[in-house]
C-alpha cells in the first residue's frame, strides 16, 4: 500500500495542474484580503476569517473536486488504466492510494491556506496584533478550521471519486465540483443545516470564532451533525469503492 502511495505522489511530480489547485486554493485569501481592503472595515481577526472561511466553503470543494478527478483521470487519458488495475494489488488497494493522496494533499492545501491567512492578518494589522490578545483566538480559529477542512476533505474526495469513475471525463467532474461548491453553501444558514456535513462543518468552525453564529439547539445539532458526516463519509467511500471496482468499460 505504502508503495502505491508513492507512486501516485511520483506521478504528480510534472503534473502542473497541482499548481493551479493550488492558486485556486488560496482565492479565499485574494477575495477576503481585497474585501477587507477595499471596504475597509473588516481587518479584524474575526472578520477576516469570517471572508476567508466563507470563501473556503465554496471554492474548496472544487479544488477537492478537480484534484481527485484528476488523480484517477490520469489513468484514463494515459491509458494506463489497464495496466494499473493488472498490478498485483486488490481494486481496494488501488483505490485507497488514489483517495488517501487526494486526502493529504487537500490537507496540506488547507494547511497551506490557513497559514497565509496568518500571513494576511499579520500584513493588513501589523504582528502585534498577533502577538498579543489575538493569539489565542487565532489558535482557537485554527482548531475550528482544522476539523472542517477534514470533513470536506473526506466528503468531497469521496464524492469527487465517484463522479471521476462514473463519468471518465474530468470535464464534467470539474462542473459538478463547481455547482457542489456554490449548492454546499446554501445551507450554512438553515438551522436543519448540520445534516449537511459541509454546512455542519462550517458552523463549527465559526463557533471557534464567534458562538453567537452556532445552532439555536446546539447539542441536538451537534449530535445529529457528526452522524450525519460519519454516515456520508462511509456511504460515500463504500460507493465510490463500488463504482470504481465494478466498473468494465475500458476505454478505446
Amino acid at each position: 500500500m505504502g508503495m502505491l502511495i508513492k507512486n501516485e505522489f511520483y506521478k504528480l511530480k510534472r503534473e502542473w495542474f497541482m499548481v493551479f489547485l493550488l492558486l485556486l486554493s488560496l482565492l479565499p485569501i485574494l477575495t477576503g484580503g481585497a474585501g477587507a481592503v477595499f471596504n475597509n472595515s473588516a481587518k479584524s481577526l474575526a472578520d477576516l476569517f469570517f471572508f476567508m472561511n466563507n470563501q473556503f466553503s465554496m471554492f474548496f470543494p472544487m479544488v477537492i473536486f478537480i484534484l481527485i478527478g484528476s488523480l484517477f483521470y490520469q489513468e484514463y487519458k494515459n491509458k494506463t488504466y489497464i495496466n494499473w488495475i493488472t498490478y498485483d494489488f486488490s481494486k481496494k488497494k488501488l483505490f485507497l492510494s488514489k483517495v488517501a493522496v487526494s486526502i493529504v494533499i487537500g490537507i496540506g492545501f488547507a494547511v497551506i491556506l490557513f497559514i497565509a491567512f496568518g500571513l494576511l492578518v499579520a500584513v493588513l494589522n501589523g504582528t502585534d496584533r498577533l502577538i498579543g490578545g489575538g493569539i489565542s483566538l487565532f489558535l482557537n480559529l485554527a482548531i475550528g478550521f482544522g476539523i472542517e477542512a477534514c470533513v470536506v476533505v473526506l466528503i468531497t474526495t469521496c464524492l469527487g471519486a465517484i463522479v471521476i469513475n462514473l463519468s471518465r471525463n474530468i470535464i464534467v467532474t470539474s462542473v459538478v465540483g463547481v455547482i457542489y461548491g456554490f449548492a454546499s453553501c446554501l445551507f450554512i444558514g438553515s438551522e436543519s443545516g448540520f445534516v449537511i456535513p459541509g454546512s455542519f462543518a462550517y458552523r463549527v468552525s465559526m463557533f471557534f470564532s464567534d458562538k453567537s453564529t452556532y445552532y439555536d439547539s446546539p447539542v441536538l445539532a451537534t449530535i445529529g451533525g457528526c452522524i450525519s458526516s460519519v454516515l456520508c463519509f462511509i456511504v460515500m467511500f463504500l460507493v465510490g469503492l463500488i463504482v470504481f471496482s465494478h466498473k468494465k468499460k475500458i476505454e478505446n
